[in-house]
């Protein structure tokens, strides 16, 4: 059986992860093309070696075609698009999204039928819907509205869809039969966004992450974004290390250094 462990020592986010599995050797044509079976065809996904506390590790981008000569930096802390359908403005590390388009609204309804009209696997098709039904469920929860009527903003947006659905789709191809995460971090600080400031973590990521445990970071910022704690809530159980072959390991890179390595490390192992 095969196993991968995603080592959150400094939380996850949707690119970390997509970055961690193409470490693996997952090939980035394959997740692009499958992604382009949807529809999803505005965007390049944009994949470099970075040295990370002198650790290398795969860094992705998703670049509007429309808007190339802007690279739009993501939802997190770290590096994602933020899974909130809140416009996040973290004023230490954001800039602005470059195109008006970037922010259209989609539903949850909007989402799932891109995700049925494409070429995908049932398991990298299942896993996608799955996790975009979470996210939308603890968004409703938060803001205190109903499924129906949660509009996704950035969650909606090309690249947060990129980070989310390319990471099922990663995951179908390395064949992972079981995710498992270890203790989370717990982190510190506020974000702005449309409704105002926020606590970290943020209230959709811990509205997600009912049942899980967290230990103290010590860190001031965020560590675990909502598409993070998405994947993490929808696909993977949390567990002591597990006895396995270890087969390789891979990082993706956040874009933020709070001091330790902003990484995401995937163990892939056997059983």
């Amino acid at each position: 059986m095969s196993v991968l462990y995603w080592d959150t020592f400094a939380g996850i986010s949707g690119d970390m992860a997509l970055g961690s599995l193409i470490a693996l050797g997952v090939d980035p044509e394959i997740i692009v093309n499958e992604l382009h079976s949807m529809g999803l065809t505005e965007f390049v996904l944009e994949v470099h070696k970075r040295q990370v506390h002198g650790i290398q590790a795969t860094d992705i981008n998703v670049v509007l075609t429309e808007s190339l000569d802007h690279h739009h930096e993501p939802e997190h802390a770290h590096n994602t698009k933020h899974a909130h359908n809140h416009n996040h403005n973290h004023n230490h590390n954001h800039k602005h999204d470059p195109a008006p388009h970037h922010k259209r609204k989609r539903r949850l309804s909007d989402i799932q039928t891109m995700i049925l009209s494409g070429n995908l696997s049932e398991r990298s098709r299942n896993n996608a819907l799955r996790v975009f039904n979470v996210l939308a469920e603890a968004e409703a929860h938060v803001h205190g509205t109903t499924l129906e009527e949660v509009h996704f903003h950035e969650v909606g947006a090309v690249d947060s869809l990129v980070d989310i659905v390319g990471t099922c789709i990663a995951l179908d191809h390395l064949d992972i039969d079981t995710i498992k995460v270890p203790t989370l971090p717990w982190s510190h600080g506020f974000v702005k966004c449309a409704h105002g400031t926020l606590p970290l973590p943020a209230p959709a990521t811990l509205m997600l992450l009912k049942g899980y445990k967290f230990r103290e970071s010590g860190i001031i910022g965020e560590l675990i974004t909502p598409t993070g704690a998405a994947l993490v809530s929808a696909l993977a159980e949390q567990s002591t290390f597990p006895e396995m072959n270890l087969i390789n390991v891979g990082y993706g890179s956040g874009k933020n250094d709070y001091g330790i390595p902003s990484l995401l490390r995937a163990v892939l192992g056997d059983i």
